[in-house]
């Protein structure tokens, strides 16, 4: 079984976007914009902009699930980021 916690630190770009893929099934995620000037985009469905948000300069953004029966299945991609300028990076946390 892999650890219950791993970091991944990803360079993302203004052009295309970047997926999350899962580490492991968990229960928790988190993305850090580190980009202390820029915010990143991000969205649940790559091909829709009804789904895209915006993540602050230095802002992190936490998603849970408080079920077990539903979880974040490993090599899922629940997300897709794509910076606003420059190459972030960002980091993605993830817990079982």
């Amino acid at each position: 079984m892999p650890a219950p916690f791993e970091i991944q630190v990803l360079s993302i770009d203004p052009v295309s976007w970047t997926p999350v893929t899962v580490a492991f099934d968990c229960n928790s995620l988190s993305v850090k914009n580190t980009d202390p000037a820029n915010p990143v985009k991000f969205r649940t469905n790559v091909a829709s902009a009804a789904t895209e948000d915006t993540l602050g300069p230095g802002a992190e953004q936490a998603l849970a699930i408080p079920f077990h029966r539903y979880r974040f299945t490993a090599g899922a991609q629940p997300l897709w980021l794509k910076a606003t300028v420059g190459t972030g990076p960002v980091i993605v946390t993830f817990l079982a």
